[in-house]
Order: C-alpha cells, then sequence, then structure tokens
C-alpha cells in the first residue's frame, strides 16, 4: 500500500501531464489516507482538475473546502480559481463576488489576471466601463503580461460606448504584443 503523500505527488505528475482524471483518482485515494495539513492542497489541486474537465461545481466545492482551512496560506487562489469555475458557468455575479474577496486579500502580489477576468465579464454584462477600469487595473499590474487579448478586449468595450478614438491606440498596443508572441 502506498504512503499518502505519494497519491498527493502523483496526482500532481498526473496533473503536470494532463490526465486529469486520473489525478483525481489519485487525489481522492490522498484524501483518504491522507495527513490533514496537506488535505487543502489535496482539494486546490483536484479543483484545478475538475476545472479543466469542464466539472465546475465539483471544482467550486473543493475550492469551498480549502478555504475553511485556515492554515491554507494563500486563499487569494482558491477565491480566483473559484471565480474562474463560476465565471465559466456563466454565474457572473458570483465570479465577481469571488474575485472581489480575492484582491480584498492582502497578500495578493500579482492580481492583474483577477482584474482581466472581471473586465471580460463586465464586457458579458454590457458593463463596459467598469470593464475598462478592470483592464486597467491589470495593466498596472507590473507582474502581469497583458497579451494581446487584453487590447482586443478594451477595443471592444470602447466601441461599445462610443469612444472610437481610442481604438487605433488599442490596436497600436495590441499589435506591438503580437508581433513579440510570433
Amino acid at each position: 500500500m502506498k504512503c499518502p503523500i505519494n497519491h498527493f505527488e502523483k496526482g500532481n505528475e498526473l496533473l503536470g501531464k494532463k490526465k486529469y482524471e486520473e489525478a483525481i483518482l489519485s487525489y481522492e485515494k490522498a484524501l483518504k489516507n491522507g495527513r490533514l495539513n496537506t488535505r487543502y492542497k489535496i482539494l486546490y489541486n483536484m479543483g484545478i482538475a475538475f476545472n479543466q474537465l469542464s466539472r465546475h461545481k465539483k471544482a467550486v466545492k473543493c475550492y469551498e473546502k480549502v478555504l475553511k482551512n485556515k492554515e491554507y496560506p494563500t486563499p487569494y487562489k482558491a477565491w480566483n480559481n473559484m471565480g474562474n469555475s463560476y465565471y465559466r458557468m456563466a454565474q457572473y455575479n458570483k465570479a465577481i463576488e469571488c474575485y472581489e474577496k480575492a484582491l480584498a486579500e492582502e497578500n495578493y502580489t500579482s492580481p492583474g489576471n483577477t482584474w482581466f477576468n472581471m473586465g471580460l465579464i463586465y464586457n458579458q454584462l454590457k458593463q463596459y466601463n467598469k470593464a475598462i477600469e478592470c483592464y486597467e487595473k491589470a495593466m498596472k499590474d507590473n507582474q502581469y503580461i497583458p497579451l494581446p487579448n487584453l487590447w482586443n478586449e478594451m477595443t471592444k468595450a470602447y466601441n461599445k460606448i462610443g469612444h472610437f478614438d481610442k481604438t487605433p491606440a488599442c490596436l497600436q498596443k495590441r499589435n506591438s504584443l503580437k508581433s513579440s508572441y510570433s
């Protein structure tokens, strides 16, 4: 019989290889036999695997359990991933709520991606000014790399509110980023 930590490590290995179903099985074994101090790590990674399989409700359940553990050192990660799950389920208000909780965490040092995701939601909700605010906040994160997609989304939002004068600058920035990714 394998040691519980080996199930966790095996799950991580399988997660890295994108073998999500197998990873979940390993994580389930680790949960059954595992030590309590690794439980939140197992559940967090299990949530990632469920999200990759588009089983977002199960992912949310994992992240909820992670957040109940007061020893979990980076709750913003679980809040952010839970927000991603709700976003993929088109439960936008719940997603925003999760993202806001992630952003409220004092040790969240690189929130650019969270701001970008919130901008996407506000675009979906046709709240274009809020979307633009989020995209601008994403760009203020020095660790966030604004991919061409950010500029595409910002262009769409500006166009929706009639700020066509902003489009050329956004497209220019998008194109300069595209060339660096080619």
